[in-house]
């Protein structure tokens, strides 16, 4: 738990240098996220060991880099496109070489994590200011819920929620993971409203619809991802955070929660 601790300021620190500077240079966010989806989708192709396959490795880490960087654009689609004219193209004249179920695997995956890395772009990078609250509101929920579940889990966990899936999540975590997940979402627009921005008044009927809706749908993640990690036989999709496993292993959550709270914002509008 000490390390996991650990790893998890490091990775506040980063997020808060991220904030500072982008705030002044808001394309240091489509950047930060279109590295981070690179690594996520190196670290799901490693689940069938496809990233030793140069041609699927190379493919991927172009589209995953280009998504996030055009998401703001009105060519959006164009990696999208080239992405899925070329698997298609290895499936038809390279099945010898690459198993077609492989490929399947690769597209699916790859293509639901970038366009849900690619809507946290959108989501902060065509706000048109207020950059770092709308970065907050993309991962905060989510990740509060999984922290929050882990650590009441850990001492209060009695009921399992699904032990043939994760033997670890328990019930009381899941309800503490709600509670920590609603709480954060108020929390983070009491704190930008009157510390951050000040000038700045935020829907906190938003706020809660995504606290509520995350702290249900990252558990949902979490378990969606455990169970391609358990029929892969692998414990974790990476080991680039200490105690918490790969990139992977920490935004599965964020990635079935970020498509909604860009909705909700554009829906409602998170900033009144």
């Amino acid at each position: 738990m000490k390390t996991r601790i650990i790893t998890a300021i490091i990775g506040i620190i980063f997020v808060v240098l991220l904030m500072i500077f982008g705030e002044m240079l808001p394309i240091l966010f489509a950047v930060a996220i279109a590295l981070c989806n690179a690594i996520i989708c190196m670290e799901f192709l490693t689940a069938k060991k496809l990233q030793k396959n140069p041609p699927v490795a190379i493919l991927t880490i172009l589209f995953s880099l280009a998504m996030p960087m055009v998401a703001c654009t009105s060519l959006w689609y164009i990696p999208l496109y080239v992405f899925s004219l070329a698997m298609f193209l290895f499936m038809v004249f390279f099945r010898e070489k690459f198993a077609v179920f492989d490929l399947t695997f690769a597209y699916a995956g790859v293509v639901v994590i970038s366009v849900a890395m690619s809507s946290m772009a959108r989501l902060i990078c065509c706000s048109g200011g207020w950059y770092s609250f709308y970065l907050v509101m993309g991962v905060v929920s989510p990740w509060l819920a999984d922290s929050t579940a882990y650590f009441v889990g850990s001492f209060m966990g009695k009921r399992k929620l699904c032990p043939n899936i994760s033997p670890n999540k328990t019930v009381e975590g899941a309800l503490g993971g709600i509670i920590g997940s609603v709480l954060g979402a108020l929390l983070a627009g009491v704190v930008f409203q009157f510390i951050v921005y000040r000038n700045v008044e935020f829907n906190y009927l938003a706020l809660l619809v995504i606290g509520v809706y995350c702290s249900v749908v990252s558990i949902l993640g979490d378990l969606v991802f455990s169970v391609i990690k358990r029929d892969c036989g692998i414990k974790d999709y990476g080991s680039i955070m200490p105690g918490h496993g790969g990139l992977l292993d920490r935004f599965d959550s964020v990635i079935f929660c970020a498509p909604v709270v860009y909705f909700i914002s554009e829906l409602w509008g998170l900033v009144v």
